[in-house]
Order: C-alpha cells, then structure tokens, then sequence
C-alpha cells in the first residue's frame, strides 16, 4: 500500500471538510467555546485535502472553500460595523464582509495546492516545507492584505503556555512551527515511511514547545511586579460610549463628565497612587488640542491631581489652511501640570474605517469615518516620553501587526500602550480575537503592553503573554492595573526582520536538493 493510499483509507475523504471549518470555528474565540488546539485542524485538513486532489487547480480551490467558510463564521462580525456604522443594508454589508474573508483565506488554497504539489516528498520533507509556507503565507497575508487576523498563533495565544517561543521566533513562524509538529505526528500515525521517526520528532519538538513555555512562565512570576522598582501604576477609564451617539456634538457634554466624574472618582479612593491614566481611542470625540471648551477643564484635572494622561482625540494640522488640514487619528500625552508633552499620529489606517481607497469613494460609505471626515496617516513612530515612561503607541488594530511594534521598541520604546475602541463589532467574539492577537506583541518585543478600550477589552500583558488584568466589557468602569518598564530586547526582536529571508532560503534549498535528489537516482533499468 502507497503512502497515497494510506492516507486515503485512514480518514474518510468527506469528513476533512468539516473538520477544517468546525476546527476554525472551535480554534479561534467565538460565541460557545473556544479551544485553542483545534485550529490545527485547519492545516492538518487542508493538507489530506491536498494530498487526495486530482490536480492542482482541484486543490487550490478545495483548500480555499473550505478556508472561507470557516473564515466566514468566525469572522462573521464584520458585517456589523460595516452595517450598523456604515448605514449599508444587510445584504451589501454582508457582500463586503464576504469578499475580505475571501481574501484573507486565499492562503489556506495555495497551502492545499503545495500540499498536492509536494505529496511525492517524503514525510519529513513535507512537513517542514508545509510549516515553512504557512509560515510565509501568514507573514505575506499580514504586510500586503494588511489584515492578518486568522493566524495559528492568535488562536493558540488563549494558552499562554503554546506560544512562549514567540519570543524566539515570532508568532507567524510559531504558527508554521506547530503546523510541522501536527503533520510530523499526523505522519507518524499514517506514514509507511520513516513513521517512528515522525512520530518521535513531532512529540519531541511539541514536548519541547511545551518545556520551553513551562520554564518561561515559572521563571517570569506575576508576584515579582509587587517589589520591582520600574514598575508603574496604571489607570484605565471605560467610558463604554455608545457609538452612534459617540459622535453627536450635543452629546459632547456627557462624554467630558462622564471621563472626568469616572477618573476623579478613581483618584480619590487612591490617593497614594501614582498613576499613568489611559483614556481610550477617540475618547475625546472634539480635536482637543482646538477645544476651548472641554479641554481647559481636562488639562485643569491633570494639573490637579498631578498624573499624567494618555488620551484618544482626533487631531488636525492646518499647516496649509483650515481647507487643506489634515486629520489624525491622534493619542495625546498631557504632562503633571495637564500641557501637552507629546501626540502620536496613528500610521496603519483601517481601510473603510479611517479611510476610504480613492476607487472606493462612494457616498454611501462616508458613514463610516466616524463623523471626523477622513484621517491621514501619521509620519512617527518614536516613543512618547514622560520621566522614566518612552510609550510606545499603537492605536487600535495597529496592535496586531508585528512590524509596527518592533519600530517602537527599536526606537527606545519601554512599554507598550494600546489604546483601542472595539465598539464598532458589538457583542460578538471579535474584541477577543483581537485582544489575543495584541498580546503576541508582548512576547516578541519582551515589553509588558497597556490595553485601554472603550468598551472592553481593557488589559495588562506582560512580558509572557498573560492577561494579569482583563476588563469587563460594555460598563462604564476604572480598572487599576501595574506594569514594569523593560529595555531588554528579545532574541526574536534582534533578528525579526531576517527570518522571512532565512524560511525563503531554508525552502528553496530544501526543495533543491530534493529535486536533485531525484534525477541523480538510478533509474530501474540501469
């Protein structure tokens, strides 16, 4: 019996297909229960899917099908605020979050289609080229879709313990890394060839995945922050703003006392503390630092009690005219006496949320820029710095993107700060998702992040990844939280923007002399 046949007859053909999407659904936070592990069945299916396929175009559009309709139940939430904010009827609304879906799981086809192509290798050969493409698959989704959403690793980060090596080597090659441990041990259950030694390989490497995370988390005690002299007191303040109102000059009043009443009420029952206070993403719905209103009396506040603010506003240069201004995204840094320290621009724009694509500029999607008008995208990304404090920002979803993080640590950032509004997605799994996605970022520039929301998830990461502080969501609320102040730079961090060169070259050389292999063997005749 061939390895083909094998693989054939130890699962029945049909029920990968479920097993891709229940196994996507289950992996990823979602409405009933997650467990993070079963997202393995994604690569695992698409794999046997590829394996079995009559031909490379059967393949690939097998492999993404199935990838889209498990995409498109789990991230299922993005109909709404193109629906809810946007104005857009069900149907269209629904069109769009399709088509994004489709885009993102167009990986999950060519993957399928690798698979087929390199199903002749021998098991080892096939598990480390497979990892090694998922690997790249999620790096080139992230840096050209620019919504890397569906990845192993933020599905596997619910437990800490599974991604501790991102601090290694980075949470997309942590997700190729388990897909290659799955197919070793898959392999080692199916294989005729070389079975033992897959089998042994991918225990070895899974139990040391687990041994490297075990030592991590026992090394790095949550009790340590209590005495560590870097460490810092954090005040969170939820508005939990509803967010058709959020924007509705009359509604403004409420927004500053609501902030305001919430944060003095929080400083005068510690009065011993000295905190860091984080208002989210556009807390203030007014340019602040325009305001003659409200932002006196903001600043006034901070002078008061003499502790610096961190908050979300838009901000506006009218260095060319009130016409030609440009608009920001802006998170603004308020000093102990309430001046202006420092503001950071937000640089990765949420496309139909800050901005539309010029081929796009249709009426009916104006909605959606948040009543601002459209943002431009920030030119810095240096460390707003305070005292002993160099804040690195990340404003929103910029939170999940590896590159953007590395840039402020690499500029002297201590700390990570993310301020967030996931108002927009409703009550759905979505502001999960994207709060395991953000804490990656801790593990792979070894910097405990500050997580302040609108509507939750408000939280404190720290340098292992865990939720020592985790919000309610949907109240109006204070949260006290602590963290220290890191410079040590991660391994991953040192070499990050040459490991997709190194997984390119370690594939290309592998498939090389795989294929030289095989036209230097003697053929049967000879």
């Amino acid at each position: 019996m061939n390895f083909r046949t094998r693989i054939v007859s130890a699962f029945p053909h049909i029920l990968w297909y479920p097993a891709i999407i229940i196994g996507m659904w289950l992996g990823f936070p979602n409405d009933v229960l997650q467990l993070p592990i079963m997202v393995l069945l994604w690569p695992l299916g698409l794999a046997n899917l590829g394996w079995r396929s009559a031909n490379r175009m059967s393949a690939l559009r097998t492999g993404w099908l199935c990838s889209l309709i498990g995409g498109v139940i789990t991230l299922y939430w993005l109909t709404l605020p193109v629906h809810n904010v946007g104005g857009l009827p069900w149907l269209p609304a629904m069109g769009c979050a399709f088509f994004i879906s489709t885009c993102i799981t167009a990986s999950g086809g060519l993957f399928c289609m690798a698979a087929y192509a390199w199903r002749c290798r021998s098991p080892w050969i096939q598990a480390v080229l497979l990892g090694l493409l998922w690997y790249l698959l999620e790096e080139l989704s992230g840096r050209v879709l620019g919504f890397p959403w569906l990845t192993i690793a933020g599905a596997l980060a619910a437990f800490p313990l599974l991604v501790q090596a991102v601090d290694l080597i980075g949470a997309y090659a942590l997700s190729g890394s388990w897909v290659t441990i799955t197919l070793l041990c898959h392999f080692g259950i199916i294989a005729k060839q070389c079975r033992r030694g897959c089998l042994a390989a991918g225990f070895l490497l899974a139990l040391l995945m687990l041994c490297y995370g075990s030592y991590q988390l026992t090394a790095h005690r949550t009790d340590e922050l209590t005495h560590d002299p870097h460490a810092i007191d954090v005040l969170f303040v939820e508005g939990n703003v509803e967010q058709n109102q959020k924007w509705v000059p009359r509604f403004q009043r409420h927004t500053v006392d609501l902030y305001l009443t919430l944060t003095e009420q929080a400083l005068s029952s510690h009065p011993h503390k000295q905190p860091l206070i984080l208002w989210p993403e556009t807390a203030m719905p007014f340019f602040f630092e325009e305001n003659r209103l409200y932002s006196p009396q903001i600043r006034a506040m901070v002078a008061r009690h003499g502790h610096p603010l961190l908050l979300g506003t838009p901000g506006r240069d009218q260095t060319y005219g009130p016409e030609d201004a440009s608009i920001y995204n802006r998170a603004v840094l308020l000093g102990k006496h309430g001046e202006t320290v420092a503001h950071y621009d937000k640089i990765h724009l949420v496309p139909f949320g800050e901005y539309l694509p010029r081929w796009l500029n249709w009426e009916f999607l104006e909605a959606l820029l948040q009543g601002v008008g459209v943002y431009s995208e920030g030119t810095s990304s240096a460390p707003l710095r305070l005292d002993d404090l160099a804040l690195g920002v990340l404003i929103c979803y910029e939170g999940i993107f590896p590159w953007l993080a590395q840039e402020r640590v690499a500029k002297g950032a201590n700390i990570l700060v993310d301020i967030s509004n996931d108002g927009w997605f409703g009550n759905t799994p979505a502001a999960r998702q994207h709060l395991y996605l953000t804490t990656l970022r801790a593990l792979e520039q070894n910097r405990w992040i500050l997580r302040g929301t609108n509507t939750g998830i408000s939280a404190v990461v720290d340098t292992r990844g865990r939720l020592l502080l985790c919000g309610r969501q949907f109240c109006a609320q204070t949260l006290w939280g602590r963290a220290a102040l890191v410079n040590k730079f991660s391994l991953y961090h040192c070499y990050a923007p040459w490991l997709p060169i190194l997984a390119l070259i370690l594939m290309t050389t592998i498939l090389l002399a795989a294929h030289f292999r095989h036209f230097a063997r003697p053929s049967p005749s000879t």
